[in-house]
């Protein structure tokens, strides 16, 4: 490897403040054919094809640069950033984990793979590994209106709001983050919220279509208050038991999959994989906890109904 930057990269660096990309291109490349272990020069060929939007060349320099430099995180997400711009994600993918393995502090690296990651349609990851990038560096503009885009795109409006507010407390005059605030509250006005716990459970050609068992029912002032307040009571329960429920698909489980995918990239033998595992088992067994109180109470109600009209 050179011990300095080599005549050639002078001569590069002295074109590109003139701007002359194309000519900076072609002495890099020359400087190469003489020493191809010089890393300062076979970087800023693999940058400079990179601005001038040639993915492949750029793969092709960046993919030599880790051979010679392959415990330097830049070099490998600088390889995931490019095939990126190439639209190779797996191969994006596979290169931002490697960068991520060498330090995984690297916010940028999380950023690209969660490029990558939407690209291969792992929506999920993509939105946690935003969230990792936006934990390391908190005023990443640019990853917080992707985040908050992926989340619109998930109908998670509540979550993209927060997203967009912690965001605009760091950038308040961002044009980028004021038109996702108004996409988002948008959103938010023209999806409110449903009444129900569970949401609409039939459409309204199913209910109409029931309307003619509950014109049998005959029911006294007595007996319709004590099943009013039972099914208030049950939807109570079915409230609580959904609440808990969301954050566990929302947040814990998405979370566990990606770090157990990052886990079996690794193929080591430490005890990320075990301890992530073990997490996404407590998740699985709060679901199902939380699967058996909505069958309970779904139970109860059906029984309840079956005692005061057995015809519905």
């Amino acid at each position: 490897m050179s011990d300095g930057p080599s005549t050639h990269v002078g001569q590069a660096r002295h074109l590109v403040k003139s701007k002359d990309y194309e000519a900076a291109v072609t002495v890099l490349r020359e400087g190469l054919e003489i020493d191809s272990s010089d890393r300062t020069a076979q970087e800023m060929l693999g940058v400079l094809l990179f601005r001038l939007k040639r993915a492949e060349e750029a793969a092709i320099a960046f993919r030599q640069l880790t051979r010679l430099a392959p415990r330097d995180t830049g070099t490998w997400v600088n390889l995931g950033a490019v095939l990126n711009m190439a639209k190779d994600y797996k191969r994006a993918s596979d290169a931002l984990r490697k960068a991520i393995r060498l330090d995984k502090s690297c916010g940028v690296a999380y950023y690209n793979l969660a490029i990558a990651q939407k690209g291969l349609n792992q929506v999920k990851m993509a939105i946690s590994a935003y969230e990792e990038c936006l934990k390391l560096e908190p005023t990443n503009t640019q990853a917080s209106c992707n985040l908050g885009n992926l989340l619109l795109e998930e109908s998670r409006f509540s979550k993209a709001a927060k997203v967009t507010q912690a965001a605009l407390e760091h950038a308040p005059k961002s044009a980028k983050l004021l038109r996702l605030q108004a996409r988002v509250t948008t959103a938010i006005e023209e999806n409110p919220p449903a009444n129900a716990p569970l949401g609409r459970l039939v459409n309204e050609k199913e209910l109409a279509q029931s309307q003619k068992a509950l014109v049998r029912r005959r029911l006294s002032r007595a007996q319709r208050n004590r099943e009013r307040e039972f099914m208030r009571e049950m939807a109570r329960e079915l409230r609580h038991a959904v609440r808990c429920m969301v954050p566990l698909l929302d947040e814990a489980l998405p979370k566990q999959m990606h770090t157990l995918h990052m886990a079996a990239a690794r193929q080591d033998s430490r005890n990320d994989a075990f301890a992530a595992f073990d997490s996404l088992v407590a998740t699985m067994a709060d679901l199902a906890r939380v699967r058996e109180s909505v069958t309970e109470s779904v139970t109860a109600i059906k029984i309840q109904l079956n005692k005061t009209d057995s015809d519905l």
